[in-house]
């Protein structure tokens, strides 16, 4: 192995992702539509948001936020839009762990108008868009949600 190699081998090994690079409000859009999660996305961004995007339990291997050591990119986040399609037991399995491990956090919730009772409980706190939403429609909601958490956050210091 060459000198560079080593070297190459070595700063690899060192680098530590980290998912949020700015210092802006951090949302996390779940979305199972690569192509649609990234639209939102790009929506967001352009709004002034750092955001990260996850297909939810249809992307490779479990949804680590249904496992022991929950989601590390739920955790850093102020902000949850999930956009999953819950007509399947593990999209609504990942709402559940959700609003179970993260209580005060704010969601956006992109749902069928017609829920079923379990659904509808599961989004009750919620702020609720009719699926499908577009992402101008996402944007303001999401927007509307964080002003308001802000209003209802006490002062720094109190």
């Amino acid at each position: 192995m060459s000198s560079g190699e080593s070297k190459a081998q070595t700063r690899t090994a060192g680098v530590k992702p980290q998912p949020w690079r700015w210092d802006h409000p951090r949302v996390l859009v779940e979305h199972p539509d690569e192509e649609a999660g990234l639209a939102i996305a790009s929506g967001l961004r352009f709004a002034g948001y750092a955001v990260a995007v996850c297909p939810g339990p249809r992307g490779l291997g479990q949804c680590p936020l249904t496992g022991a050591a929950g989601c590390v990119s739920v955790h850093d986040a102020d902000l949850v839009v999930c956009s999953l399609g819950y007509e399947r037991a593990e999209a609504r399995e990942v709402l559940r762990e959700l609003r179970t491990r993260y209580p005060h956090m704010p969601l956006v919730v992109e749902a069928p108008s017609d829920a079923d009772a379990e659904l509808s409980g599961l989004l009750d706190g919620c702020r609720r868009l009719e699926a499908p939403a577009t992402p101008e429609q996402i944007v303001a909601a999401v927007q509307s949600v964080l002003a308001q958490a802000i209003e209802e956050s006490p002062p720094a210091g109190a």
